[in-house]
């Protein structure tokens, strides 16, 4: 199974111009250079329930066309997080491609459903 990494930043970092924002800002730039050669490659976000920390998860994929900027943040291997609900909790799409995401990072849900 290919891993996934996880960047841990503090909740206050990652408001407009923090360093969360720069995160996904130079992933998305990153992303827009490869031209569609990982499909797969994507970023999801997710907050801690104390508002203290804020979780970027970079993709198999990702990780492939970002290793630099996942190490430079301190990233560290993880089990994938759980598919996105609808309900709001758990996981988002910070950067990516929305259509496509789920079903290439979750194509066990896609089939049940």
């Amino acid at each position: 199974m290919a891993t996934w990494k996880k960047v841990k930043l503090k909740f206050k970092d990652c408001g407009v111009g923090g360093a969360g924002q720069r995160l996904s800002d130079a992933f998305g730039g990153l992303l827009i250079a490869d031209g569609g050669r990982h499909p797969g490659a994507a970023v999801y976000t997710q907050r801690t329930q104390d508002f203290e920390y804020v979780y970027y998860y970079f993709s198999p994929d990702a990780c492939a066309i970002a290793p630099l900027l996942a190490e430079t943040h301190g990233a560290t291997p993880c089990e994938r997080p759980d598919r996105p609900s609808l309900d709001g909790d758990g996981v988002h799409l910070a950067v990516g491609d929305s259509a496509r995401a789920l079903e290439l990072l979750w194509p066990e849900d896609a089939e049940s459903s």
